[in-house]
């Protein structure tokens, strides 16, 4: 019964961090695509577009770590 448990548990996590994966990565191939439109933007505003861009997809990728990890576990 405990192992069910976790086993549902896991799984629901491996949900979850998908779906943040994909909208972490999502938002982040959005704010680069602003930063490669050219239009008139202060040098501040083009850092911290990339600078979240970076943060976004890293985020992104740790999510997607995360639910290979577990998908692992759930095989063992």
């Amino acid at each position: 019964m405990d192992q069910k448990k976790q086993t549902k548990k896991l799984q629901s996590k491996i949900t979850d961090y998908t779906n943040f994966g994909y909208i972490l990565l999502v938002m982040g191939a959005f704010l680069y695509i602003g930063v490669i439109i050219p239009e008139g933007r202060s040098a501040f505003q083009l850092y911290t577009m990339i600078g979240s861009t970076l943060i976004l997809l890293s985020l992104a990728f740790t999510f997607f770590l995360l639910v290979i990890k577990y998908k692992k576990q759930i095989e063992e």
